[in-house]
């Protein structure tokens, strides 16, 4: 099945829309595609569900964000009917991949869900593997022989890389072995890394990341904060120097007492103020009571917060979270966080600005 995405109007009926973006692939990962199947199993026993109590079960709204969730629920084959239809269930693909009689059975029903998309199994049969050429040689491919928009390249490649490592298939894959289909046949590691990094000890200080964990507006996919924080955020701490440490927040996102323990305990804190969540915000406000080391940081889009941005430095990153780009703002980011530590003295807190202010 099919996706499209059609430019946004401007509201002048006497221009011409762009025209539609047809994608032969889901627009969210497989990891993400899950968490629909998993709802109707955890919170319906399995029977359907109507969409209205799926998109409660799994925090959202009836967005656009959760119809492409939906969406490619039903196109990897784990689920029939999407947002807009009366009832989602289960099929018998997703019932394997939710109550799976062993580890082996759930990964062959996410990696057949995978390779039920016609253009991810052709593409890996193409290469023979998950590894794809430079982008020079590879967007030529992708475009005249798969039919991939060049305007979703990007995209496509993204989605396809995450499902390669999510469900085991490395660089080197033969579609007609299972035992091959489960891992990287010359050893590699699947999940490559953007950055070497040491690994700081366990003396190393701390650095706490308050950021939000649900998207809540539709500028951002589903699996947006989590994969900001695999491929950025912590290749990114870790490489200056960090120990990193996060609050794994479920249902309402309140506030424990745990998260604001080690907010407070921390050497450091980096704040993403993306979104304005306000569990973010209030957890900022508390370390900027406490005078404590803060590194603010933003996707690329998000709009100012008053006097935060005008006293303190926030460094911006590339919400795309492109390969092209993950490089450049990691290192960013890096640089970032080691100059707020080491500035961590010089009286350039927020408080500490304010209180100069104040003074003259």
């Amino acid at each position: 099945m099919t996706e499209s995405a059609s430019a946004a109007s401007d509201g002048d009926s006497k221009k011409k829309r762009a025209p539609a973006v047809t994608r032969a692939y889901p627009r969210r990962t497989l990891e993400d595609a899950l968490r629909i199947p998993t709802a109707i199993k955890e919170k319906n026993g399995g029977q359907p569900y109507s969409p209205d109590q799926v998109a409660k079960a799994v925090d959202m709204g009836m967005s656009s964000n959760f119809f492409y969730l939906t969406s490619a629920s039903r196109d990897y084959g784990l689920t029939e009917g999407t947002r807009d239809s009366s009832q989602i269930s289960l099929t018998d693909l997703g019932k394997k991949a939710v109550y799976p009689g062993s580890s082996e059975e759930k990964d062959e029903a996410l990696r057949t869900a995978f390779l039920a998309i016609d253009v991810f199994r052709g593409v890996v049969e193409h290469y023979g593997g998950s590894k794809l050429p430079e982008p020079e040689f590879r967007d030529n491919t992708l475009i005249t022989t798969f039919g991939i928009d060049e305007s979703t390249i990007e995209e496509f490649v993204s989605v396809f890389e995450k499902n390669c490592r999510f469900v085991g298939i490395g660089t080197d894959f033969n579609l007609n072995s299972r035992e091959d289909g489960l891992r990287s046949g010359n050893g590699d590691s699947v999940a490559s890394p953007i950055l070497q990094v040491t690994r700081p000890s366990g003396d190393a200080p701390v650095c706490f990341i308050a950021m939000p964990f649900t998207e809540r507006q539709d500028d951002h996919p589903i699996g947006f904060f989590r994969e900001v924080l695999s491929s950025l955020f912590k290749p990114a701490i870790e490489a200056a120097g960090f120990e990193v440490r996060t609050a794994k927040r479920q249902g309402s996102d309140i506030i424990q007492s745990t998260i604001v323990t080690e907010l407070l305990a921390a050497d450091l804190v980096v704040a993403d103020l993306t979104e304005h969540n306000p569990n973010v915000l209030f957890e900022l406000g508390m370390r900027i009571a406490a005078d404590k080391p803060i590194a603010l940081v933003r996707a690329k889009g998000t709009g100012p917060i008053f006097d935060v941005d005008n006293l303190l430095r926030v460094e911006e990153y590339n919400p795309n979270l492109w390969q092209s780009t993950l490089p450049r703002d990691v290192e960013a980011i890096t640089k970032h966080v080691s100059g707020a530590w080491e500035a961590r003295n010089s009286g350039q807190s927020f408080l500490g600005i304010l209180a100069r202010g104040a003074g003259n």
